[in-house]
């Protein structure tokens, strides 16, 4: 009987921000402001991230609601504007998520040396 082979283990992970037990921020929030960062409409922003436009809305919603100032402001009913704010978020979850996949690579160093004994 062949032995398995332990180097096709990962561990993996996506991080998001809570705030009082609710989520603020992760890897489909980011998305979202960052197409409505680079011009696209709200219809066309929910279509490119294969999501419904109500859940879009409801998602630009709740950020703004959980944030200390808002994050994204509407133009008009399908055009929304990142506010300087939004686009800090953004430059910070970037690097939060730059850190945590430096953390999961040290993370799966050691589990694979471990897995070795």
């Amino acid at each position: 009987m062949k032995k398995n082979d332990n180097t096709n283990y990962n561990i993996g992970g996506q991080i998001w921000v809570q705030k009082d037990g609710a989520n603020f921020m992760g890897p489909g929030r980011i998305a979202l402001l960052e197409y409505l960062s680079n011009g696209y409409s709200l219809s066309q922003t929910a279509s490119m991230l294969n999501m419904e436009y109500d859940i879009a809305l409801k998602n630009i919603k709740a950020i703004n609601k959980i944030s200390k100032e808002p994050l994204v402001i509407t133009c008009n009913s399908d055009n929304y504007e990142v506010t300087e704010y939004g686009q800090n978020i953004i430059k910070i979850y970037k690097q939060l998520k730059e850190e945590h996949s430096l953390f999961l690579e040290k993370l799966n160093e050691t589990f694979m040396l471990k897995m070795k004994t």
